[in-house]
């Protein structure tokens, strides 16, 4: 063995332990009789420790991510990567030199660690919870009433839950608190500004994933309800418009016809705006009702109800509208679209209440009780508005005998061209006789009738009429 000194790069591998143990034997003796190998040994062993001590502040546990990019880097490395292995020099550095050099691995090692994404637990949580959120803002979006999962604590007014047969309810395995945290963030968007409100739903429908579409639950249209059993039916107040969007998206933009489970008819029917037509005011809060034979059954009468807020605040969710029928006169009636829901519940479903300069048109099937009883002038039914904490409430006659198809304003014409086209379109079983070519008709007269400044309504009964075609596609063509 060569002499030993102070400088020689054993003294390092003896500290770190990767020296043969004949050489640290070796070593060991020539240092009991030398001070400055002494010193050596001394000034590197507290350099190793410093070194040890500053990675052990460090969190150097390697995830599976780093191990596989570890294990990528080290399959095919590069061949400018590759170095032969040649000799030591003789002319070794000092062991201040080696100490830099070794701090300056450690910087590099630190920092290359650094690079490598850190907290994949905390990532993939971080990326769940968006998907949670994003997810459950789309139901909401698209769900016919704005609810929440659960009733929320710390005094804030519990919210309804959403009901177990809701196509668009969300998922169970998403947290409570974000689908609560979720419902108000909307809410106050729907609150201070409707419009903004209403640009997300036409967003969520424009980008909703169309796979999922076909899988919603489909839900029942709404059957006739005895007179006998129940002569009294609680009117929706405010009904969303995003099916209408994911109608228009499929018409315009994959030109197709949407699944049929898709289609709820009274989010159609208010896509448009209603003016008023002058039946009952209360403080700029305004309702009116027309009748008129149903043009494609002319056994029912069809009923219109439109509700219209002109007032400065909202239609609260504690007022109540009904219609309260005669069952002298009627044997039964049926509320159209509202699928899934009974229209003879006695609770609104309304969630948010209606907001100033917006309507709410709501349709209604009549079964006289007799093949006469529309045909003399009387009451055959009463709608009214009633408000919390108000002692007016709005109360309105519905008058016989009912007006024939072609007297029909243009409101009512609107709103069952663009219902009977949902009734088609979700294949009700309560569209009779109904065809797609009874719907152009409707539309067309609609349309002949619609002022030329309501682009809006134009708008919505041309997409009618542009949908038509689709209809004459072969089932396995059209098969959605």
């Amino acid at each position: 063995m060569k002499p030993i000194d102070s400088e020689d790069p054993r003294v390092t591998a003896y500290v770190l332990g990767e020296l043969p143990e004949h050489e640290s034997d070796e070593l060991r003796r020539v240092a009991e009789d030398n001070p400055a190998l002494q010193a050596a040994l001394a000034e590197t062993h507290a350099l190793a420790e410093l070194i040890r001590g500053g990675f052990g502040n460090e969190s150097l546990e390697l995830g599976e991510a780093r191990r596989e990019a570890i294990r990528r880097a080290g399959r095919s490395p590069a061949p400018e990567n590759l170095v032969s292995i040649k000799s030591r020099r003789r002319d070794w550095l000092r062991p201040a030199a080696l100490a830099a050099v070794a701090a300056g691995l450690v910087a590099c090692v630190l920092w290359i660690l650094q690079q490598i994404p850190v907290g994949e637990n905390e990532l993939v949580q971080e990326a769940t919870e968006a998907e949670q959120r994003e997810a459950v803002r789309m139901h909401i979006l698209l769900s016919p009433t704005r609810r929440s999962a659960r009733a929320i604590a710390g005094g804030i007014t519990p919210l309804p839950r959403a009901p177990k047969d809701d196509a668009y309810a969300v998922l169970s395995e998403v947290p409570s608190e974000i689908v609560d945290e979720e419902y108000l963030a909307l809410r106050e968007i729907w609150q201070e500004d409707p419009e903004a409100f209403f640009a997300q739903v036409r967003s969520a429908a424009r980008e909703v994933n169309l796979p999922t579409l076909g899988h919603m639950t489909s839900l029942p249209d709404n059957p006739f309800v005895s007179t006998e059993e129940e002569a009294r039916s609680t009117v929706p107040i405010v009904s969303g418009t995003a099916s209408y969007h994911l109608v228009e998206r499929f018409i315009r933009n994959e030109k197709r016809l949407p699944p049929r489970n898709s289609i709820r008819a009274e989010e159609l029917i208010n896509q448009v705006s209603y003016p008023d037509d002058g039946d009952a005011d209360l403080d700029g809060i305004k309702l009116g009702v027309e009748i008129v034979r149903c043009p494609w059954d002319r056994e029912l009468v069809l009923m219109g109800v439109l509700l219209r807020n002109e007032s400065q605040r909202v239609i609260a969710e504690d007022a109540v509208l009904q219609v309260e029928v005669e069952p002298e006169f009627v044997r039964s009636y049926r509320l159209i679209g509202y699928a899934g829901r009974k229209s003879s519940e006695g609770e609104s479903t309304v969630s948010e209440g209606l907001s100033p300069g917006r309507s709410n048109y709501v349709l209604y099937q009549f079964r006289p009780s007799t093949s006469e009883a529309f045909s003399a002038q009387r009451v055959v039914a009463r709608v009214s508005l009633s408000i919390e904490n108000e002692s007016n409430a709005l109360i309105v006659p519905v008058t016989t005998p009912s007006r024939d198809w072609d007297a029909a304003s243009n409101n009512l014409q609107t709103a069952v061209a663009l219902a009977t086209w949902g009734m088609v379109l979700r294949e009700s079983p309560f569209g009779g006789a109904l065809t797609h070519l009874h719907i152009k008709d409707f539309a067309q007269d609609a349309l002949q009738g619609c002022d030329t400044s309501d682009l809006k309504r134009r708008e919505a009964l041309q997409l009618i009429i542009d949908s038509l075609p689709l209809f004459e596609l072969e089932p396995e063509e059209n098969e959605n």
